[in-house]
């Protein structure tokens, strides 16, 4: 197997998969293969456990995660993979507005 630069996890647990999570996989996963960029890998994972609800935040599904940086993004849309394309994978810029942690500051 070969290294990348980037491994994207995007969370199919039962809170994001009907938050759009499958959508949101399939669309980076044919962004990524369109734009050919190809040091970085696009995966599913199961529950991040980062969907719980909160009375200010609501909920935080469907979950993102970059590594090897750790960040983790939460409130993901198919809109918001434009910035998380350009900002975060191509300039290695975090997109502050839908961070929801970081592993590593």
């Amino acid at each position: 197997m070969k290294p990348y630069r980037l491994h994207i996890f995007v969370c199919q647990g039962k809170r994001c998969a009907a938050k759009g999570s499958e959508e949101l996989l399939d669309t980076l996963k044919d962004r990524i293969k369109r734009e050919e960029i190809k040091d970085v890998k696009v995966s599913k994972s199961g529950c991040m456990k980062v969907c719980k609800e909160t009375e200010t935040e609501g909920e935080y599904s469907p979950a993102v995660v970059i590594y090897p940086e750790g960040i983790w993004y939460r409130k993901v849309t198919v809109a918001d993979l434009d910035d998380i394309i350009e900002k975060h994978v191509k300039k290695g810029e975090v997109v502050e507005r839908l961070l929801h942690y970081r592993m590593v500051k």
